[in-house]
């Protein structure tokens, strides 16, 4: 969890330059206009040098030791609350 915040941002800058991109790449195809393209090109670059940051940041840090899950203990039957309650037979209630 100390990473969480930098992992956070990390979504979020990537998130922002996706939307830059795309706002751009509209702009640039439905007008045609060079400097637009230029922006998409450096949203989108800027958008690859924040997710291999990202990756190399997730790749240097420490791995936190798990401990295993505990194995399911195996079933004995019936569940023991249930056992002392069941009626097999109902003559059984009268014969003692």
């Amino acid at each position: 969890m100390k990473g969480y915040a930098v992992h956070l941002l990390f979504h979020a800058l990537a998130v922002l330059c996706g939307a830059a991109l795309g706002i751009a790449g509209t702009l640039w195809w439905v007008g045609g206009a060079p400097p637009v393209l230029w922006a998409a090109l450096a949203a989108l670059v800027l958008g690859v040098v924040v997710l291999v940051v990202q990756g190399r940041q997730l790749a240097a840090e420490p791995r936190t030791a798990r401990r295993p899950a505990p194995e399911p203990r195996p079933r004995q039957g019936t569940r023991p609350e249930l056992a002392a309650t069941a009626v097999r037979d109902p003559d059984d209630r009268w014969r003692g």
